[in-house]
């Protein structure tokens, strides 16, 4: 089966599909592999977004056209770093959690989970970004409101994909206690980033 296709089979079976990546070997060559081309296509699929915050515009006083898109390039190869380094935080982190929980998975089945997991939110980051590309040149403020649905959506696939390869590379049992610790994680920390912002 092809990347794309193991993709969204772990839509529907996060676990199996983790199960057979852990078993096709050089788990951290292709942890790092997928966390690089992930973080590339994420960033790009943040191009519009990006473009919308500070960027080009038809302003013949502005900057040049080239010199924004190089920025913008820039920016897509900062971003895959970047990803690359939070990951290399993260999953250690997640695995720890695991740990105090009775994972019993390595360090490397845990970075080749989230690195899996990111390449699943691929493609609805890729197609949040052409619907607000698109909404925003075409002033349709529907395509606009589709593109939030889509960014939503890959969140919730995100969660759901990690918390069963985290589980299938930790060894547990049942997907859905590493899903409700994950979720209280993450409002966890978007309570607090957002009281931080509002304080």
């Amino acid at each position: 089966m092809s990347t794309t296709g193991k993709i969204f089979a772990a839509w529907g079976n996060p676990r199996g599909v983790m199960r057979d990546q852990m078993n096709a070997g050089d788990i951290d060559g292709r942890a790092l592999t997928f966390i690089l081309i992930a973080g590339i296509l994420l960033s790009i699929a943040n191009l519009p977004n990006a473009m919308l915050q500070g960027g080009l515009t038809d302003d013949a006083a502005s900057e040049p056209a080239a010199a924004l898109i190089a920025a913008r390039f820039f920016q897509v190869a900062i971003g895959a770093l970047a990803l690359a380094l939070v990951g290399l935080l993260v999953a250690p982190l997640s695995h720890l959690v695991a740990r105090a929980f009775g994972g019993v998975g390595s360090w490397a089945t845990t970075r080749l989970a989230l690195s899996w997991s990111l390449m699943t939110l691929v493609p609805l980051a890729l197609l949040s970004g052409v619907l607000l590309a698109v909404g925003v040149a075409s002033d349709t403020t529907w395509l606009v409101e589709a593109s939030f649905l889509a960014g939503l959506a890959g969140q919730l696939v995100l969660l759901y994909v990690w918390s069963g390869s985290l589980a299938e590379a930790e060894g547990f049992s049942r997907t859905w206690p590493t899903m409700l610790i994950m979720a209280a994680i993450f409002i966890a920390l978007y309570g607090i980033l957002t009281l931080r912002i509002l304080a």
